[in-house]
């Protein structure tokens, strides 16, 4: 179906964006629904082995539409975007294990923490795009900072993943404590809680706000590696959401083998130097998408396979 008159926000059809926000709400919903009653972490971790599957196996439905009705270039940029952002977003749940466990929180406490954390993530990415595709569009000079960020980033990934220290929460996170009025006990699921007359922050509350800072800083990293992929407003912003809302259900799944992917950010750098690149040469290269999703898929695997072949990293409270 060719894009025309009948299009809204990014050459998309109207109801190609209705549709998409269908299934985001649906899964949501499934998601808050299907585990608001688990309370151990075995039931926990069972369900969210459902809730991954199908938000992915609606990410890559999702592609397949995108070709028909959109354009096959198109539908291999959002899977690509997508493969990215997924593959990016393992580094991020690095940090919510640890941050996790220096608030000490329960994985009942967590799945809150993260529901409302990726909700609020949403509205800070859909900005975020938003501004850096404006940007891209009026400044072509914005390509060469894009790129020189991701490769800084590459760069300080090989750092950390190169060195003996061990995983720990931002040194930001301990200044965050010390300034807001926090209670040091356990509240349950309540964020605020009044102790002597006064109104505290809970270590739920607090764990929340790091959730979102520490998603602030990964998304200037993730949202230019996708914008160095495309600049279709349509499919930056449904590969990045598509893969953003799974964060909570893939945390669960994959937060017993984290430990054993410690070598996979040598991937991660791969890629973020291999797309930092690209935007730095877009006016001499013109890489094909295909190339990236070789790229993509080769790093990952090649470094996943080696996580799981040596010995598992030490991760710090």
């Amino acid at each position: 179906m060719p894009v025309g008159a009948t299009t809204i926000l990014g050459g998309a059809p109207v109801w190609l964006w209705v549709l998409f926000h269908l299934v985001i709400f649906a899964l949501l919903g499934a998601d808050f629904f299907l585990t608001r009653d688990a309370l151990s972490p075995a039931t926990i971790e069972r369900r969210s082995y459902g809730l991954t599957g199908a938000w992915i196996a609606a990410a890559l439905l999702f592609s397949w539409l995108m070709a028909r009705v959109l354009t096959l270039r198109f539908g291999l940029e959002y899977l690509t975007g997508y493969g990215i952002e997924e593959a990016l977003s393992i580094d991020n749940l690095f940090v919510f294990l640890v941050l996790f466990r220096a608030f000490r929180l329960p994985p009942a406490s967590q799945r809150r923490v993260l529901f409302f954390g990726v909700l609020g993530a949403i509205l800070m990415r859909v900005l975020m795009i938003a501004a850096g595709i404006r940007l891209l569009q009026a400044f072509t000079w914005t390509n060469y900072l894009f790129g020189a960020i991701l490769i800084y980033t590459a760069g300080h990934l090989l750092w950390k993943s190169a060195g003996s220290q061990q995983e720990r929460a931002p040194r930001w996170v301990d200044w965050l404590t010390t300034k807001l009025s926090a209670s040091g006990k356990d509240h349950g699921t309540r964020f605020l809680t009044r102790e002597g007359g006064r109104l505290r922050a809970t270590p739920l509350l607090l764990a929340l706000i790091a959730i979102e800072g520490t998603d602030a800083m990964f998304a200037t990293d993730s949202i230019p590696a996708v914008l160095a992929v495309s600049h279709h407003p349509f499919v930056v912003y449904s590969s990045n959401i598509f893969a953003v809302l799974g964060l909570r259900s893939l945390y669960f799944t994959l937060a017993a083998a984290l430990e054993r992917l410690h070598k996979l950010r040598y991937g991660l750098a791969a890629i973020l130097a291999f797309v930092g690149g690209k935007m730095m040469l877009t006016e001499v290269v013109n890489v094909p998408i295909w190339v990236s999703m070789i790229v993509l898929a080769t790093s990952v695997g090649i470094t996943a396979l080696w996580s799981f072949l040596s010995e598992p990293a030490a991760i710090q409270d």
